[in-house]
Parts: structure tokens; sequence; C-alpha cells
């Protein structure tokens, strides 16, 4: 009789102890894919051999009644709310190039015409655009038409095991020091900072 109770208790911890695995598997599963989904709200676009992928705070910088100054003021802002720091990184799985645009769209919102406002971009600490007014950007087309080209590149990938390929930019923006600001109104001007690729094999 006490055998048969020892196999009857071997037998429910062997039922619980597979109960305990089934749902230890479960939730290991629920969070695998939790995490998952989490992580795909990064702004990338990808094909299954690339990605691109741009993060930013927030995707607008704004001057808001600033004053007037010079090219070398402009280059040496530093500081919240004084550049746009944002990153652009690339990966491919296989032998490719892999060109992006970043544009700048000007909201409607803004007062400052774009013969008034100079950009400054730099990439890894090494100047890409000077100083330049943002009307003598060129126009972009297609989807960006309205927008300005601010920036295009390429990453060449030409092994399918080189790591991705990673760019930070700073962006500085501000009124030009020929423009003369009436300080009874307010001056506005916001703009959207957007990267689109494309992609090409190489033969």
């Amino acid at each position: 009789m006490e055998m048969k109770e020892n196999s009857q208790k071997k037998v429910l911890l062997s039922v619980l102890g597979v109960a305990i695995l089934v749902v230890a598997v479960i939730g290991i599963s629920f969070a695998a894919y939790s995490n998952t989904f989490s992580s795909a709200t990064a702004n990338s676009i990808s094909t299954g051999t690339i990605m691109v992928s741009y993060t930013e705070p927030t995707n607008a910088i704004n001057i808001t009644d600033a004053m007037p100054m010079s090219d070398t003021d402009g280059k040496a802002l530093s500081g919240a709310g004084k550049t746009f720091d944002f990153v652009v990184s690339t990966q491919a799985s296989n032998a490719l190039t892999v060109p992006y645009t970043i544009t700048l769209t000007k909201e409607k919102s803004s007062t400052l015409a774009d013969n008034e406002v100079k950009v400054y971009l730099t990439k890894n600490g090494a100047d890409v655009v000077q100083p330049t007014l943002v009307s003598a950007l060129t126009d972009a087309s297609g989807a960006r038409a309205g927008s300005k080209v601010l920036y295009s590149t390429s990453d060449i990938f030409t092994t399918t095991s080189e790591a991705a390929k990673t760019s930070n930019y700073v962006l500085r923006m501000w009124v030009d020091s020929a423009v003369t600001v009436d300080s009874s109104s307010t001056k506005t001007y916001k703009a959207k900072v957007n990267v689109d690729s494309a992609v090409t094999p190489i033969a």
C-alpha cells in the first residue's frame, strides 16, 4: 500500500514538474516576444538584406527669437536646444552600396525665410556642410519635393561580415548675420530632418 502511495506521489510530482516546465517555457517565450516587439519601434527601413536606422530625440529643429549671428558663432553653438544630434546606422547582409539622403523640410508655421537661415552639418566631428543658407541648398524631388537636400552619401559594404557603419551627425541652424530682426515681432524657423535610403548591389 505504501509503495502504491509513493508511486502516486512520484506521478503527481512528475506531472507538477511538467506543468511548471510548461509555464516556465511559456513565460520565456512571452518575454522574448515582448522584447522583440518593443525593439521594433526604431525608425528603420529594411528589405531583409539591408537596414538603415535613424535615431533622434525628435526629428524637428527650431529657431525661436534668435538674434542674427556670424558663421563663426553659429558653428560654435553647443548644448541643449542649440544643436540637433542624430545617428544614421547602415547594415548589409551582402556586398552592397547603401546610399542615403538627409533632407530638411521647413514647417509652414515658420516666419523666417529660407534665405535668412543658415545650416551647418558635421559628421563624426568633421564638416560635411559648411555654413550655407537654406535657400542655397538643392531642392529635393520625388516624395520629398518641397524639401531641401542637406547631405547625400553612401556606405559601401564589400563583404557579408562587415559590422554596421554608424555616423553621428550634429546640425546647427541660426539666423544669418545679414538679416535685420524687428524686435517687435516673433521670428521662428522650424524644420524636420528626414533620412531616405536606396540600395544598389555591387557588381
